[in-house]
């Protein structure tokens, strides 16, 4: 059979006051294809781009390419069929743009594509979330734009609201590693009631101002009591950052899942220039990074 080749988005989880259930897809790309071989008897890999060392040197057995491949011939109730994967990253990987949720969802297309009864994406999520551990990633990797998702026990319940094509994204992706352990390891246990009422109606906020274009309400709609305040303090200069982005134009920005990326919403006109001023803090400090002026992702991972 010939090879098969999926593209999966880049995501941005939080949003900033939608912890663990929004999430967002933007217009950066991982690739992976497959080559099945009758003969073969297990996975073998080809690593290319971001990260390909670090993955070169880990156990083959324990990839998630593979291993979500496995559980898409399982749940169709069909033979494992091996061979080799090639996976193409373009995503910084450990920098909170959701890179292993692209590699489970990839491995899901691609097995996907080779069962003589194909998943739904309804039954792709709920595999990918059982993996994932949350949704906020793999919802939106699935099907692109905004996604509020909640996990439950055999099923995920998914919206899909389209993002106002308006909207642009500046991102900053600085060369500092928060693993997303550590980062969950620095949330509070408990939070006070009034903070906790004003993430719900932040959250509420901005699903709503994005259904009706209200994107100036961005500013406050983006403020969270959660997890930004605490895992702030793992990305130097965060705050600082946070207000070059809204000086250049900005409508407000948050951390890009667990960070150490940083992400600004914020119209066409201004997303250059708020992508240069949010990289010049790390610069200035000597800290390697990459920008990256982004669009919502409004289709999600499929097969090229």
């Amino acid at each position: 059979m010939n090879t098969v080749r999926v593209q999966v988005p880049a995501t941005s989880a939080n949003c900033g006051p939608g912890f663990d259930c929004l999430g967002l897809a933007l217009n950066l790309y991982n690739i992976f294809s497959f080559t099945p071989d009758e003969n073969a008897t297990e996975y073998t890999y080809t690593f290319e781009g971001f990260g390909a060392d670090i993955l070169r040197a880990e156990d083959p057995k324990k990839n998630l390419i593979g291993f979500a491949m496995d559980q898409v011939f399982a749940t169709a109730q069909e033979p494992i069929r091996y061979g080799h994967i090639t996976s193409e990253t373009l995503i910084p990987p450990s920098r909170g743009l959701g890179s292993s949720s692209t590699a489970i969802v990839g491995g899901l297309l691609l097995a996907n594509a080779l069962v003589k009864h194909p998943l739904s994406k309804e039954e792709l999520l709920v595999i990918a979330n059982r993996m994932e551990g949350h949704p906020d990633n793999v919802a939106p990797a699935i099907y692109g734009n905004l996604c509020c998702a909640t996990g439950l026990k055999n099923k995920v319940l998914n919206t899909v609201i389209s993002i106002p094509p308006e909207l642009h994204f500046a991102v900053v992706v600085p060369e500092v590693m928060v693993s997303t352990e550590y980062a969950r390891s620095v949330l509070p246990n408990h939070i006070p009631f009034k903070e906790a009422v004003q993430n719900v109606s932040h959250a509420s906020l901005f699903v709503t101002s994005l259904i009706t274009h209200q994107l100036s309400n961005l500013s406050v709609a983006l403020d969270d009591n959660l997890h930004v305040p605490y895992r702030k303090t793992l990305i130097p200069h965060c705050d600082e950052v946070f207000e070059v982005a809204k000086v250049a134009g900005a409508y407000g920005a948050t951390i890009s899942g667990s960070g150490s990326t940083l992400i600004a919403y914020v119209d066409k006109a201004h997303v250059q220039e708020v992508a240069k001023a949010m990289g010049a803090v790390f610069t200035a400090n000597e800290i390697e990074n990459k920008i990256y002026c982004l669009e919502a992702d409004t289709t999600g991972a499929l097969i090229i």
